[in-house]
Order: C-alpha cells, then structure tokens, then sequence
C-alpha cells in the first residue's frame, strides 16, 4: 500500500500538463524559471566543465527527487543527492549547461568500442567485462517540440508531446535519446558535445544543447552508480523552464 501510495503521489505531481509561460508565477508541478546568462564570445571557453569563465553564469539550485520503490524485492536506497546546480549560458549562438552534483564515488569506466563502428550507430551493445557495474549519469530532457500551453508529461512525454533527452554516462559517454512515454525511449544513432569532470567529490558535467527560446520547459536527472541507479531508477526534477 506504501508503495502505491509513493507512486501515485509521484504521478499527481508531474504527469499533468501545465502553463510553461516565463512571465507567470510558477503553476503546481512546475519549478520557477531558470536564468540563462549571456557567456564569453568564443562558445569554446566552456566547454570544459572546470573552466573559471563558468563561475560568471549564474547559478540555478534544482531539488531532485528519489524514484519510488517498486519492487519488494528492491533493495532500499537512501536519497543521497538532494539538488543539482544548473549553470546555463548563451555563447557563440549555442546553449551550454553545466550540471554539477556531490557523489562520493566516482562510478566510472573505460569501455572499448567495437572496432569500426560508431558507438551510436551499431546495432548490438559493445561487449564488457563491467557487467555487475553501474555508472554514474546525468541528462537533460526537453521537449521534442515547443507548446506554448502545456509542458509534455514528465514520464517521458508521451505520443501528442514527445521528449528529446541529451544523456551522458560515466562509461559510455553522451548520446541523444528520444521517448514518447514510459518504456519508449531509444537512442536516435546520434550524439552532442559533452565533457565532464570529477574532482574533490563533485561531478561537473557540460551538455551543448540546441538552441532553446525562453519558456522551453527543462527536466534534469541524474544516477548514482554505487545504488545501482540504471533505467527508472534515479534521481530527478520537476520541469523548470527556461527564463
């Protein structure tokens, strides 16, 4: 009963549709808007997560929230990562994010890529002895196409409102997703300029987005490898928009 409870609690609170104008005050089920700062001229000066130039974008605080238990079998995991800084800037015509969050374990690997194949186009995983291994993550969900009335559900859109996922992880890098609902999401084959670093306990994360007009909603997730955090079972935000 516990369980349905969470999960219908979960679903109340982000799987309706709701305003995502940036000159109102924030509706239920949606966080306040997210500042994005004008950056340096030369897109490049924050491509790398640890660069001093990203400490003159402004810094956006997002709560996240800990997927519910839904298996009695699942083992209990406590909610360790309470928020995710988001940095965001306009630079050089592109969009930039940083995501930052504290991790006391670096869950990261090294996977060979199968020779002569690009990793997003192959049609079968690469195989790796780190089978009994989960790894850090991170991703950015938006949706596929802008409504000015109602952001998409938040459990990966759905067939009216698709969402589009910029996913980067610890052993395997960025890739671009896409989903139209709960267990639909599949890689497009295609992947974006990401880097990352990991250092006194903090992961530092850059995506370079599409270009986003103010008001696009944005959602954030991130994975814990050391709680076996993979799929659904993660750490994730309400929508935000874009200010």
């Amino acid at each position: 009963m516990k369980i349905l409870v969470a999960i219908l609690a979960c679903l109340t609170a982000f799987g309706g549709l709701s305003p995502i104008r940036a000159q109102d005050a924030a509706p239920a089920g949606i966080g306040p808007a997210l500042t994005a700062s004008p950056g340096p001229a030369d897109a490049n000066a924050l491509a790398d997560p640890a660069s001093s130039a990203w400490q003159k974008i402004q810094s956006n605080r997002v709560a996240l929230n800990r997927t519910p238990r839904l298996y009695e079998t699942e083992a209990p995991s406590e909610a360790v990562i309470s928020e995710v800084e988001v940095r965001i800037a306009r630079a050089g015509g592109k969009m930039l994010v940083r995501l930052s969050w504290r991790d006391a374990t670096p869950d990261a690997a090294k996977i060979a890529p199968a020779p002569g194949t690009p990793a997003e186009s192959r049609f079968l995983k690469e195989p790796t002895e780190e089978t009994s291994r989960f790894f850090d993550a991170a991703a950015i969900m938006v949706p596929t196409a802008l409504k000015a009335a109602a952001a998409p559900s938040l459990q990966m859109g759905d067939r009216a409102d698709p969402v589009t996922i910029y996913y980067w992880n610890a052993a395997r890098g960025p890739m671009l997703m896409e989903a139209q609902g709960r267990e639909t999401t599949r890689r497009t084959g295609q992947v974006f300029p990401a880097r990352a670093v990991y250092e006194g306990g903090i992961w530092s994360v850059t995506f370079e987005l599409a270009g986003l007009p103010s008001g696009t909603p944005l959602a954030f997730a991130v994975w814990n490898g050391s709680q076996q955090d993979r799929d659904g079972r993660k750490y994730f935000s309400v929508w935000h928009w874009l200010g």
